[in-house]
C-alpha cells in the first residue's frame, strides 16, 4: 500500500475513532469496532463498549467512514477486515486486511495460501459399486407421458410446453457438454424442452437443455473462510449414496426451487450410488447434498404415484405433487445432542455431542460405522478409547482434563480442538498420519514443541501466549489467532509471517484521535 493510501486510512480510522468516543456512554473501559467477512462471504459488523463490570454497552452511533475506508481500500465489506479498538485516554489502534478474517467466535484466520485447502473426504472413496445408470430411458418417456395425461385429466387442460429441440441441435448441446447426462434424462429432452415455469419435477421449473449443459447454476466455494475441516461433507442417507465432498461438476442441476436449491442428476456418485441418481444441491445444501432417487425414472414413477394417491393440491391451474421426495437429511437419524448418558447405540449416527460429560461412557458409539465428529463438554476427562473403532475425523474436547493417549495413530483424525483447564500432553498427536488442523487457544498444554513433527498440517490456532512461546511458525495455508486480542496483538502474530500470503498482507495503524501527539 503507498503511504499517501495509508495515510488517508489512518484519517479515515482517526475520524471513526472519535465517532466512537463521542458516543461512548459514561464510564466505559474500551470501545471497539468489528467488521469482519462472514462464512458466506458476506460482510458482518459489530460494535460496542467494554464496561467496567465486565458488561459491554451496545453502539449507538453511525459510522459512515467505514465506506470511505472500503473506497480507499478498493475492496468491498465482504473482502476488507477491519478491527479498532479505542480508548478513553484518545488513543486508537486498527488492523485492515484482505488476507485476515475474523469469525463468529472471535478467531482470527490468516489465509496464506488460499488454494492449499484440505483433501476432501469424497476424493478417497471408491467408484460406484454399480457403475450403470439405474434409469430407463423407454420408461422414462412413458412414465412423462402418462404423468401429463394424469396432470391434464385434473387440470382440466393439457399444459403447454416448450417443443424440444431439433435432433441436430439436442446432439450438439450434448457433444460440447464437456459432462454427460443420464440417457433417461436426455430421452426427456426429446419430449419437451424443459418446463417454462410449471414446475413438472417436485415443483421446481425444469431447465432448458441450453441451460442445462452450458450454464453453472450451482458450484460453491470452497475457502479457508468457510472453516473446511470443521464443515467438511457429512455423509448422505443411505450412506454412501453420495460423495462427501462440498460440489463437484458432475452434479448436474436440471431445475430449480427458484430459491438458490436444484435438483441435480449425480455423475458421480459414492460407491453405494448410481450415475444419474437425483440430488437435492443449492444454498441450503451445502456439505450436505440429499439424496432423492437412484434416477430420474424413479422419480417420475413417483410423481405418477403421488396422483394416484391424490396426494396433490390444485390451486388456480397451479398443481402442487406431493411425492414424498426426500427435502432435507433428517437430523434425528444422523446426528445426537445431549447430556450423558448416551441413550442408544447409534449405527447410523455422524455427529455426537454432549454438553454435560459427567460419567459419560462412549462404549455404545464403539464401532459407529458413519460417527465422524465428535464434541464433548464438561469437567473430564472422559475414556476416549471407543473413538479409536469409529472413523473420527473431527474432535473438540472443552473439558477441564483431558487424555489423549487412547488416540495415537487414529488413521482417520483430520481436525482436533482443545479447550481445557489442566495441562494436556500432545504427544499423541505427532502420531496421526491425518491430522491437518490443530487449535490450541484457550487451552493448557504442557509442550508445543510437538507442533514441528506435525508435517501434514495446514492450519494451526493459538493464543498470542501460544504463538510467543511456539517461536517459528510452522508452514501453514491458515494461522488462526484466538482468545480474544487486541490490535497490538493482532499485528505482533501477523508479523511472524512476513510480507504475507498470496492474497496480500495487513496494515497496522495507531495513534491518537483527539489530536495530541
Amino acid at each position: 500500500m503507498d503511504d499517501q493510501r495509508k495515510d488517508a486510512m489512518a484519517g479515515v480510522l482517526r475520524g471513526v475513532a472519535a465517532q466512537v468516543a463521542k458516543g461512548a456512554p459514561q464510564g466505559w473501559r474500551r470501545g471497539w469496532v468489528h467488521a469482519y467477512r462472514g462464512p458466506s462471504s458476506s460482510g458482518h459488523r459489530g460494535a460496542g463498549y467494554e464496561m467496567p463490570d465486565g458488561s459491554v454497552d451496545g453502539m449507538r452511533v453511525g459510522l459512515g467512514g467505514l465506506s470511505k475506508l472500503y473506497q480507499l481500500s478498493g475492496v468491498s465489506p465482504a473482502d476488507l477486515m477491519v478491527e479498532l479498538a479505542v480508548e478513553p485516554s484518545g488513543r486508537f489502534e486498527a488492523v485492515t486486511s484482505r488476507a485476515i478474517s475474523r469469525d463468529d467466535q472471535g478467531r482470527f484466520l490468516y489465509v496464506l495460501h488460499p488454494d492449499t485447502l484440505p483433501r476432501e473426504p469424497g476424493a478417497d472413496q471408491d467408484p460406484p459399486s454399480n457403475p450403470t445408470p439405474a434409469g430407463d430411458p423407454e420408461e422414462a418417456v412413458q412414465l412423462f407421458r402418462k404423468y401429463l395425461r394424469k396432470r391434464a385429466g385434473i387440470l382440466g387442460e393439457e399444459e403447454l410446453l416448450p417443443d424440444p429441440l431439433d435432433p441436430a441441435e439436442r446432439a450438439a448441446l450434448l457433444d460440447a457438454f464437456p459432462g454427460d447426462l443420464p440417457p433417461d434424462l436426455v430421452a426427456l429432452y426429446g419430449e419437451a424442452d424443459g418446463d417454462e415455469e410449471i414446475g413438472l419435477f417436485h415443483n421446481h421449473p425444469w431447465f432448458t437443455l441450453e441451460s442445462t449443459t452450458t450454464f453453472v447454476h450451482h458450484r460453491p466455494e470452497r475457502t479457508w473462510t468457510g472453516d473446511p475441516l470443521w464443515s467438511m461433507s457429512g455423509d448422505a442417507e443411505p450412506p454412501g449414496t453420495i460423495r462427501r465432498q462440498l460440489s463437484s461438476p458432475g452434479w448436474i442441476p436440471f431445475a430449480t426451487s427458484t430459491g438458490g436449491d436444484y435438483l441435480a442428476v449425480d455423475m458421480d456418485p459414492g460407491p453405494a450410488g448410481r450415475p444419474g441418481q437425483v440430488i437435492r444441491v443449492g444454498i441450503h445444501y451445502d456439505g450436505a447434498p440429499v439424496y432423492v432417487a437412484d434416477s430420474v425414472t424413479t422419480m417420475l414413477r413417483r410423481l405418477v404415484a403421488a396422483l394416484d394417491r391424490g396426494d396433490y393440491e390444485e390451486d388456480g391451474g397451479y398443481l402442487d405433487v406431493d411425492a414424498k421426495l426426500p427435502s432435507y437429511l433428517d437430523d434425528s437419524r444422523t446426528h445426537w445432542r445431549g447430556v450423558a448418558p448416551i441413550r442408544k447405540k447409534p449405527r447410523r449416527i455422524q455427529s455426537l455431542v454432549v454438553d454435560k460429560v459427567a460419567d459419560l461412557d462412549l462404549e455404545p458409539v464403539r464401532g459407529a460405522p458413519h460417527l465422524r465428529m465428535v464434541a464433548l463438554f464438561g469437567e473430564g476427562p472422559v475414556d476416549l478409547r471407543p473413538l479409536r473403532e469409529v472413523p473420527l475425523e473431527a474432535l473438540r474436547l472443552e473439558l477441564n482434563a483431558a487424555d489423549l493417549s487412547p488416540l495415537a495413530a487414529h488413521p482417520t483424525l483430520r481436525v482436533v480442538t482443545l479447550r481445557t483447564r489442566e495441562p494436556v500432553d500432545l504427544g499423541v498427536l505427532g502420531t496421526l498420519p491425518r491430522l491437518e488442523g490443530l487449535e490450541l487457544a484457550g487451552s493448557a498444554v504442557q509442550d508445543l514443541a510437538v507442533i514441528d513433527e506435525l508435517k501434514g498440517l495446514l492450519s494451526l490456532t493459538l493464543s498470542p501466549e501460544q504463538w510467543r512461546r511456539l517461536g517459528e511458525p510452522p508452514p501453514l495455508a491458515a494461522a488462526g489467532l484466538g482468545g480474544d486480542p487486541t490490535p497490538s496483538q493482532v499485528n505482533e502474530w501477523a508479523a511472524r509471517f512476513g510480507a504475507g500470503g498470496e492474497l496480500g498482507g495487513y496494515e497496522y495503524f495507531a495513534g491518537r484521535f483527539d489530536g495530541s501527539a
